[in-house]
């Protein structure tokens, strides 16, 4: 749960004040003993820091030399010019295409004025501005107009769920001798209560029947008490909001296809001129087209700093003296900002040519760990990871396969981990464990599933099936999966099979995206939309962090200035600390998620509004995280593919075969996960105490909740409501109490912030368990059985296949719903027993 994630690493923020400040190497990269013997220099306050002293004078090697300068201006000017013939070529391009949707449209629809239901004037000038669904028939149609009307209606239901009330159903009556005002609006309201029903004099009637081209029988002379049936032609005519002629809908048109025609003109009218009518959507791609055109230059400005040797940290360093944050850290985020731009260039690359994408993603990688990062050493032990692993999972067919490149891996991750706590590296410098980790859990991931392939597809679960490898990758597709740029760095963590499937766009075939898919184009609309919100969001987080998270943060109850307030406080001001913590991961996980959209990666359907949902790289709901209903909330939405990595690749996997997951397991897999955050003793007290919270929460839950919860068909109750607010607010409670030893990293310094707290947090946990096991849950069980409540247990667990094809230890078919989250450790009811 409270994991050190890979992602955010070099975005710790210590506290200010120089009385705690640690050792660290300046910008030192971890390689192998050859490298150890290096300076170690005293950490600076925050305030204070620079990032690095090691660069020559700013006077005679800078940003601005003469060759930069010259080359930034022409870049500028370059862009400058680029983006102006864009924007001139698709404006051209857009005329060009409303052009040719106008030639041929017939002249449908002209001026009118007739009477609505309740007596007042209406004309055609008051459906401007709407889209008019617009159907001629006579109140005393038996069957069809009924029929059409009710169509109308079912159209309505659900167009109107997806883009609002911004259609205007009409019913204009074609027999002016017996529909009365009066009679139209009591005919009307068995309809959708949006209809406006039109009526008029003989000659109004006919002069909107010849506008509209309809045809209708009614004599001129028609007695209104006469008993005739009227013939008249029989479609439902869409127009746009300029009052312009889009489509004539007939009888035999099904309402699923009037849905899917109006969504696509609706669309492509939004696209063309909705821009003019919705301020909000000019603000948003305003705002679109100055971040693009920012990372643009950008990149243009690193790329020519690279061509003219111009040293990248002295790009960066008038920078971080302005923010007090290190050089690393400002190249880690603009890496991050630059995907983007790239990733709209990867795009681009066709799906038929899947060599190039997998070369993109090579070069791109290889930009930020040579001239960006200045990681040399570690790009090629990553590389020597990948490659040993392509070679083991290839020529090793035994069921020890997994486990061996595992051990390679881990080893190695484990290795570089003890280094870096040797040499005392801090938070601030970007060295190779933050990337290694992401591309440990890709390249374990990577041998199960080549395992899976090889395995009878009768012994797999559903996720072994849809991942498993049965054609084996080429060399360069695996390195470009396992460099594929917007998540090398930091994440997201996906699988191969996820890869193969962004490289060929397959995914994208579906009917359904075809049907939203512009001309030409595979990938469904609102991917740059969905990734351009989350870069926005990213930098908001990024911001609250760099403004605040230097002064307020869990270091800061180390200080003298914390204990000059009282305890509540204290204890209230922690909790804002947490969350400013937390800010970094935030910002991190999200810029790295919206930059992996815009590659088209995260695709998962469309919302029941028909839009396109891009949250398959997500690792973190914020929201969920910061107001959790319960404490398993908060662990299910933390560090969410670290979650699938431990549960499909360690838990699923050491259970031996015809056994149900349980203490050993999860053990197991607490351990894979301690030692894969790293050896600081600060990350196991986090973990131990989560195994404690977790115990008391799934305690609560299955023993206090149920005697809250009402009947069924009840709304819940007061008592309800308070059992959910207390939820809340213990679950913020405990989660900034038991992450704070993750962030101050050491056992003494988490001790001393905890008993600043007047250690609340075991006070609350292991109240709560003296509560439970010392008769609580006994007393609780009684009451349970007063109400007549069934008693809390678990549901047995389905019978384990055999995972390895008859070898020695078989993985559980499937995950226990309470055991999603693999970041704590096991809780004390599977060592101990559950309270009966």
């Amino acid at each position: 749960m409270f994991s050190r994630a890979v992602q955010c690493r070099s975005w710790h923020s210590w506290q200010a004040s120089a009385a705690f400040s640690r050792s660290s190497h300046r910008f030192a990269i971890p390689s192998w003993p050859s490298s150890f013997p290096r300076q170690v220099a005293q950490r600076q306050p925050l305030q204070k820091r620079h990032a690095s002293t090691n660069f020559p004078d700013r006077n005679t090697v800078g940003v601005f030399t003469p060759k930069s300068a010259a080359l930034f201006i022409l870049a500028g000017v370059g862009l400058f010019y680029y983006f102006r013939y864009e924007k001139a070529r698709l404006l051209e391009q857009r005329e060009q295409e409303r052009g040719s949707k106008q030639y041929g449209r017939p002249q449908i629809g002209g001026p009118f004025t007739l009477t609505t239901a309740a007596g007042e004037p209406f004309t055609d000038q008051d459906l401007r501005g709407k889209w008019p669904l617009v159907y001629f028939g006579f109140t005393n149609c038996p069957d069809i107009c009924p029929q059409e009307l009710d169509k109308m209606t079912a159209v309505l239901d659900v167009i109107e769920q997806e883009h609002g009330k911004i259609f205007q159903p009409v019913f204009i009556s074609v027999d002016p001798a017996r529909d009365t005002p009066a009679r139209m609006g009591r005919y009307l309201k068995d309809f959708h209560p949006s209809f406006v029903g039109l009526v008029g004099s003989y000659d109004a009637t006919k002069a909107v029947c010849k506008a509209y081209r309809v045809y209708f029988s009614t004599p001129p002379d028609a007695d209104p008490a006469g008993d005739y049936l009227v013939d008249h032609s029989i479609f439902v005519y869409l127009l746009d909001p300029d009052g312009k002629f889009v489509e004539a809908f007939g009888q035999a048109v099904p309402k699923e296809d009037i849905i899917e025609k109006v969504r696509e003109v609706v669309e492509d009218w939004k696209k063309e001129s909705g821009k003019k009518a919705k301020p909000s959507l000019t603000a948003y791609t305003l705002l679109r087209h100055s971040i693009t055109r920012f990372s643009f230059l950008l990149s243009s400005w690193f790329l020519s700093a690279c061509v003219l040797g111009v040293p990248m940290d002295a790009l960066f360093k008038p920078l971080a003296d302005v923010l007090g944050a290190s050089v690393d850290q400002i190249k880690l985020i603009s890496c991050l900002l630059i995907a983007y731009p790239l990733g709209s260039l990867f795009i681009r690359v066709p799906s038929s040519k899947p060599g190039l994408r997998h070369l993109f993603n090579i070069a791109v990688a290889m930009f930020f760990f040579f001239p960006m990062l200045k990681l040399y050493s570690g790009f090629f032990q990553l590389l020597a990871d990948i490659v040993g692993t392509y070679y083991i999972a290839r020529y090793d067919t035994s069921w020890r396969m997994p486990w061996v490149v595992f051990a390679f891996v881990m080893g190695h991750l484990t290795v570089n981990h003890i280094i870096r706590a040797i040499y005392g590296l801090s938070y601030e410098t970007m060295e190779i464990t933050g990337p290694q980790m992401v591309l440990t859990m890709k390249l374990t991931t990577f041998a199960w599933n080549v395992w899976d392939g090889r395995r009878p597809a009768a012994d797999l679960d559903k996720w072994q099936t849809t991942k498993r490898i049965t054609d084996y990758p080429s060399l360069i597709e695996f390195l470009g999966y396992a460099f594929y740029f917007p998540g090398i760095l930091v994440g997201p963590y996906l699988d191969f099979q996820e890869y193969r499937s962004l490289i060929s766009e397959t995914i994208f075939e579906d009917e359904k995206v075809k049907a939203r898919a512009k001309a030409g184009r595979k990938l469904p609309p609102g991917r740059k939309r969905a990734a351009y919100w989350r870069m926005f969001m990213g930098l908001i987080y990024l911001g609250i962090f760099v403004v605040f998270g230097g002064k307020y943060n869990f270091g800061t109850a180390l200080t003298d200035w914390f204990m000059e307030h009282n305890l509540f406080v204290r204890i209230f001001m922690f909790q804002i600390f947490g969350f400013f913590e937390r800010s970094k991961y935030y910002a991190i996980w999200i810029l790295t998620e919206g930059a992996s959209i815009v590659t088209g990666l995260g695709f998962t359907g469309f919302s029941p509004s028909g839009k396109s949902q891009w949250d398959g790289a997500a690792n973190v709901k914020v929201l969920e995280i910061e107001f959790p209903s319960n404490f398993k909330t908060l662990l299910d939405n933390w560090n969410m593919k670290t979650n699938v990595w431990l549960r499909e690749c360690v838990y699923k996997r050491v259970t031996p075969k015809g056994k149900k997951p349980g203490f050993r397991s999860s053990m197991i897999t607490f351990l894979t996960s301690a030692f894969w955050h790293g050896i600081a003793s600060g990350y196991y007290l986090t973990f131990i105490m989560g195994g404690f919270i977790t115990t008391v929460a799934r305690l609560a839950r299955n023993y206090i909740r149920p005697l809250v919860l009402p009947p069924p068909g009840q709304p819940p109750s007061d008592l309800k409501e308070l059992y959910d607010i207390a939820g809340t607010l213990l679950s913020t409670l405990v989660l900034n109490y038991a992450a704070a030893p993750f962030m101050l990293l050491t056992a003494e310094d988490s001790f001393k912030a905890w008993s600043r707290l007047a250690w609340y947090g075991h006070i609350i946990i292991f109240g709560g368990l003296a509560f439970f096991y010392g008769g609580g849950t006994r007393y609780l069980q009684k009451l349970q059985a007063k109400r007549g409540i069934a008693p809390a247990g678990k549901k047995p667990a389905p019978e384990a296949k055999d995972a390895r094809n008859g070898s020695p230890a078989a993985n559980g078919d499937k995950t226990p719903a309470d055991a999603k989250s693999f970041t704590m450790p096991p809780n004390l009811e599977e060592a101990m027993g559950s309270q009966k």
